[in-house]
């Protein structure tokens, strides 16, 4: 690369990186860029098929101060907000933390709903208990709706997911932390990953389904 592009150029170039690729993969990014001469920003987003066409997307940037101005009309065209939150690196490792409680929610609710079904209730009881209350979450009642409705059309495929649930588990192991949750949640999602690797992760829900045939019961009038 530095043979063919002059310094001065080099010096101009911005590499942006926007993809999930976790703190291994970005460290990498950021010593080729560096090695290469080139300013690095990491800037993962929020947000999956339809928040991208509707340019509805959460920007997660971090990188030199300098470099927002240049980047403010792409980071505009791309997302409906934009969060500069330190140095390079640091997205990254927000997205991270971010995937984890949205991967969390996704299981727990997945599991929950296959729990409800299990014993026979109708899962759609288990919204309007917790419909208007603090543990009410829109993303929940969206996941679950797929899962009742058995329409795994994605919109974030099941595989993905497990991608970043294993990159989740290896920050954590990386820097020595015991999260038994996250590990136990990635290897749920790389079971589901194996047998439905394109439907949308809400099919996690099927390596939990009740497998003895058990329906949800009508709820009572």
């Amino acid at each position: 690369m530095s043979g063919r592009i002059p310094r001065a150029q080099r010096e101009e170039t911005i590499w942006l990186q926007m993809s999930t690729i976790g703190e291994r993969g970005t460290q990498h990014c950021m010593q080729l860029a560096s090695d290469h001469g080139l300013s690095f920003v990491d800037a993962p987003v929020l947000g999956t098929r339809t928040p991208a066409e509707k340019a509805e997307l959460v920007i997660l940037a971090s990188g030199p101060e300098q470099l927002r101005a240049r980047l403010a009309p792409v980071f505009d065209a791309l997302g409906q907000r934009t969060m500069w939150v330190g140095q390079a690196g640091t997205g990254s490792r927000l997205k991270l933390a971010i995937n984890a409680w949205i991967l969390t929610v996704v299981e727990g609710g997945a599991e929950t709903l296959a729990l409800a079904e299990g014993l026979g209730l109708d899962p759609q009881l288990v919204l309007d208990a917790l419909a208007g209350g603090a543990l009410d979450l829109p993303y929940l009642r969206m996941k679950a709706k797929a899962i009742m409705e058995r329409d795994f059309e994605p919109s974030f495929k099941l595989v993905l997911a497990a991608k970043d649930a294993s990159l989740v588990d290896q920050a954590a192991q990386d820097h020595e932390m015991e999260l038994p949750l996250l590990s136990t949640i990635r290897r749920r999602l790389a079971q589901g990953a194996e047998t439905h690797p394109d439907k949308d992760m809400s099919a996690t829900y099927l390596t939990s389904a009740p497998v003895n045939g058990t329906r949800p019961v009508e709820a009572a009038g």
